[in-house]
């Protein structure tokens, strides 16, 4: 039995041929829209957020200025100056045969602080000692001619009224008179110049005692027995040091820098309250005795002396100290962050926002550093919304939005 076949259908093979490109387009186009779609998408949310970010306004920290009175105790550090010192040098020449005095020794005014061996100006002493003998000796032969000149010219008138003599030879022996009163003038002053010679050397030999010149503590001490020192300085081993070095401690003496915004304030006589860490819950009681009464214009601040007691000297001279004193100013001062000052080359400024929140950049004057805060003494008035932490990129009329912090 034979099969036959179904009959194809004309133009079926053609249908195959033109469906199977169509589908492989159709395919590309699929995969191309899958690929590309989403990367587009994102680059379109990135544009659109980055467009957002552009409009937002920035934002920043703001705080308000506080105005706080002007009175207030200032601590400043300050430093222990002696009351009193000096570098005590020879006035004389020669070595040092002894001295009497050492490092931490309380000495009195004119204690002997070392005693000098001057050969050289004691022989020079005995020379002019000699050479005043020597004029005592001129002045008595000055007078014995003197005297013997009175006599010839008083018998030479008598001849001469007499008639015995001539006028020239009565002249002659007045002149002579008047030679030997001359004579016995210049004698004089050779003896005043060979007697103010003799004090000066004894003086000089005097001054081989090196004394103290008031009443103090020995802090250095530069020679031992057999130094050679000179006149004003001290030589040989000391190294052209100077023989003592001696400071009054009692007062002591407190220096302090006062800023300019509180300087009209401190006047001779206010009290002061001093404390070191040396000792610890203790206050020294001090007084403002003087003020430079100028501004350094390098640090705009008044230099202020305070004396305070030191009967026992437990306080040093070159100590370290905290100095509590009563200040005021004429108005009340405007306390900001310090990180809100903004300092460059067009001066101090603080950056304030007004109720639109545009910026301004404000001049002050600074007063008062606190640390953490600083007091300013001109500019706000207090009460102003201040940026906590300004950029250096902050000028006038930029818009911020403000976020309250400390």
């Amino acid at each position: 039995m034979s099969t036959a076949s179904a009959p194809i259908p004309r133009g079926a093979g053609r249908l195959r041929r033109v469906s199977s490109p169509g589908l492989a387009l159709l395919l590309l186009i699929v995969l191309f829209v899958a690929g590309y779609w989403p990367r587009y998408s994102a680059r379109e949310r990135l544009a659109r957020k980055s467009s957002a970010a552009e409009r937002r306004v920035p934002e920043v920290r703001v705080t308000t200025a506080v105005a706080v009175p002007g009175g207030r105790t200032l601590t400043l550090p300050g430093n222990l100056v002696a009351f009193q010192q000096a570098l005590v040098d020879a006035r004389a020449s020669g070595y040092v045969a002894r001295w009497r005095a050492d490092i931490g020794d309380r000495v009195r005014t004119g204690d002997v602080l070392a005693e000098l061996d001057t050969p050289e100006l004691n022989q020079q002493l005995e020379q002019a000692r000699a050479t005043l003998k020597q004029k005592d000796a001129a002045l008595e032969q000055a007078l014995a001619n003197r005297n013997y000149a009175r006599i010839a010219a008083g018998r030479q008138d008598v001849l001469l009224a007499q008639s015995l003599i001539s006028k020239q030879d009565d002249d002659q022996a007045n002149q002579q008179l008047e030679v030997s009163e001359a004579n016995v003038h210049a004698a004089q002053a050779d003896i005043g110049a060979a007697q103010a010679n003799v004090r000066r050397l004894v003086q000089l030999v005097g001054f081989g005692r090196v004394v103290a010149p008031f009443a103090g503590r020995i802090t250095q001490r530069n020679i031992d027995v057999g130094s050679l020192v000179t006149a004003g300085t001290a030589a040989g081993a000391t190294g052209g040091q100077p023989l003592f070095r001696i400071e009054a401690i009692d007062p002591i003496r407190v220096f302090i820098q006062v800023p300019q915004a509180f300087a009209l304030s401190v006047k001779q006589g206010e009290a002061a309250r001093v404390s070191l860490r040396e000792f610890p819950g203790r206050e020294f009681a001090g007084r403002v005795v003087r003020t430079a009464g100028t501004i350094d214009p390098a640090s705009r601040t008044l230099n202020v002396e305070l004396d305070v007691a030191n009967p026992t000297g437990e306080l040093l001279s070159g100590m370290f100290a905290q100095v509590a004193i009563a200040v005021a100013v004429s108005h009340p001062v405007v306390r900001v962050p310090a990180s809100a000052v903004i300092t460059d080359a067009h001066g101090i400024h603080v950056a304030t926002l007004d109720g639109n929140g545009e910026a301004h950049l404000v001049p002050v004057v600074l007063g008062l550093d606190n640390g953490r805060e600083i007091d300013l003494v001109e500019g706000l008035e207090g009460g102003e919304q201040v940026i906590v932490d300004p950029g250096a990129d902050v000028t006038d009329g930029m818009r911020f939005e403000a976020l309250k912090g400390p």
